[in-house]
């Protein structure tokens, strides 16, 4: 028999509104392998706040275009498939919380300064495996969205922890297992399992602090909680400490190491300080997305 706060909470994810019409049609087009590019342009027109920012988007730094992309057409084609359907998933995602009350506004706001610094983060880990950059920028950005669910559907005693814990994700873990007997990787996989979103999404949320149980896509959870990690330490400015990258988050995830080499992938202390670098830099150049996705 489930307690009264996994009811609570799942109430919730059944009470959230559905994915917008054009993020439904975006899904279909692009896992139709006959589809053009028409198709997906036709998918997004109707919905004029989506073609704005993915426009915008298309213009930014992010992308570092030669010259301006005007319309959505161009878009579609400039940018691919893939990049638009995971700008769309990225807006759906954020416009379906933007109730959350005003008196969670400041952990709200670090909750998303977290999850863009991951979503960076796990972007540039996946151009260096060759995987792909679009949908782990996305991953990391919606890895933690069980927290939100969780905080909607139980403010009183959710918001305590996440102000005691902030962005370190194994106390907070720990922290909703041990309070709620349910965490928010459980409540995001349930999420985006009912929205239908891509399987390698749902299990990179899912399972990105138990990446070893993730059978066919541990590569993306696994980068996911890497890029969690990088995140927490670049905010605590780690890379100023006398250990050294690769010991703090050893001390941290002591199962990383034999983790990645399942992968037959080989974390070293100077593929971590040049991801730090390049978040740093990525962090200052492409800080305006954030604010185009919401």
């Amino acid at each position: 028999m489930q307690n009264q706060y996994i009811t609570q909470v799942f109430n919730q994810v059944d009470s959230l509104p559905s994915l917008p019409a054009t993020v439904s049609k975006v899904l279909a087009v692009t896992a139709d392998p006959e589809s053009s590019a028409n198709d997906l342009m036709e998918a997004i027109l109707p919905d004029q706040s989506m073609c704005a920012t993915i426009l915008k988007i298309a213009n930014s730094a992010f992308f570092g275009m030669p010259r301006e992309v005007a319309t959505l057409d161009k878009a579609v084609t400039v940018l691919g498939f893939n990049e638009v359907h995971n700008i769309v998933l990225g807006k759906a995602v954020f416009n379906s919380f933007q109730k959350i009350g005003p008196e969670s506004k400041e952990t709200i706001s670090a909750f998303w300064d977290h999850s863009f610094s991951c979503a960076l983060a796990a972007k540039i880990i996946a151009e260096d495996l060759g995987c792909s950059p679009s949908e782990l920028f996305i991953a990391g950005l919606i890895h933690d969205i069980g927290k939100l669910v969780i905080l909607m559907a139980l403010p009183g005693e959710y918001l305590p922890i996440l102000e005691l814990t902030g962005i370190h994700q194994v106390k907070c873990h720990r922290a909703e297992s041990k309070t709620f007997n349910i965490n928010h990787e459980q409540v995001g996989f349930r999420l985006l399992t009912r929205w239908l979103f891509p399987e390698r999404l749902l299990d990179s949320v899912g399972f990105h602090h138990h990446p070893q149980n993730d059978g066919a896509h541990s590569l993306y959870a696994l980068i996911v909680q890497l890029s969690d990690i990088l995140s927490i330490l670049f905010h605590e400015d780690a890379i100023k400490s006398s250990d050294s990258l690769l010991s703090q988050i050893s001390t941290l995830l002591p199962e990383t190491k034999s983790l990645w080499e399942r992968h037959s992938l080989v974390i070293e202390e100077e593929h971590l300080e040049e991801w730090m670098e390049k978040l740093q830099t990525s962090l200052e150049k492409d800080g305006g997305i954030l604010q185009m996705l919401s």
